[in-house]
């Protein structure tokens, strides 16, 4: 018996160690299958060099996300060029994401993005650099942003740059995303609207009320939710109006959702008023529930 235990020590012994000797090499995170799965181990350097230069979006992405601690100098140009040339969104963000963890890496990485936004002559390389320059998440990124919103011929990289200013949420951020409520296309003014709600403390209510008698009614519809997610009690007039005469049913929908949700007398006149006039069942299922809101 005494010798049995003996042996069954010792191979608890052996299995200890050998478990502690495979945690030491695991440097990953499966979220799906846990630590030290198999299969989810680091990537080498040069493994990792020839996904960047040559492997599918699917494989790069998971190679970046494992070898988050992978130091791989020569990946880093090469990354670089393919956050630039890819057509894949996700792939560019993964590259901007790796990119900007790396210290070896990241400042030459934010030099090289901010000096293709700021000179490069081909507006779709210049809307990545911004989108790029977005996830580096640093308060460095919101001037060469902010001139590009106001200063970029191409309305692709000032939609590029509102978005990158809505991912960097510097203190900032909101007054330049204002500047594009008045952009001369509907795309860029969307973009900007949909950014509000996206950072802190947006204020620049001014603007936004604008974009309630924007000539897209997507901007007018964006406008009108962002209102009422801010309770922006200013609005009401303009909601009223929308409520009452948009051609677009969709637009007065969410013009009576947010006079739900600011509330007050004005507001609960305007749903009332509405009921009697509205057509629309979807619409008039809206105001109904409105009406029970505040």
């Amino acid at each position: 018996m005494k010798k049995l235990t003996l042996i069954s020590l010792a191979v608890l012994t052996l299995g200890l160690a050998s478990t502690a000797s495979a945690q030491d090499d695991c440097t990953t995170f499966d979220r799906d299958r846990g630590e030290c799965s198999p299969g989810t181990q680091a990537p080498s350097s040069e493994a990792m060099l020839s996904v960047v230069e040559r492997g599918t979006a699917q494989r790069l992405m998971a190679t970046l996300e494992y070898g988050q601690r992978t130091e791989c100098y020569l990946c880093v140009r090469p990354l670089m060029n393919r956050v630039l040339e890819d057509d894949n969104a996700q792939v560019r963000e993964f590259g901007a994401w790796w990119l900007r963890q790396r210290v070896f890496a990241a400042n030459m990485a934010f030099s090289f993005f901010k000096n293709v936004l700021t000179t490069d002559a081909d507006p779709v390389r210049r809307a990545r650099a911004a989108e790029a320059l977005g996830e580096f998440l640093t308060a460095s990124a919101l001037e060469p942003l902010r001139t590009a919103v106001t200063t970029d011929a191409d309305s692709g990289v000032r939609l590029a740059a509102v978005r990158a200013l809505g991912r960097l949420n510097h203190a900032q951020s909101p007054a330049a995303i204002a500047l594009a409520m008045s952009d001369a296309t509907a795309d860029v003014r969307l973009a900007a609207a949909r950014q509000v709600n996206l950072v802190n403390s947006f204020r620049d209510y001014g603007a936004l009320l604008g974009l309630l008698a924007d000539s897209d009614a997507r901007v007018r519809r964006e406008a009108a939710l962002q209102a009422g997610q801010l309770r922006v009690a200013d609005a009401v007039t303009a909601l009223s109006a929308l409520l009452r005469s948009d051609a677009d049913a969709n637009v007065r929908r969410v013009a009576a959702w947010s006079l739900g949700m600011i509330g007050g007398t004005d507001a609960a006149s305007a749903l009332s008023e509405a009921v009697a006039s509205e057509t629309d069942s979807v619409v008039l299922s809206a105001i109904n529930i409105a009406r029970q809101m505040r």
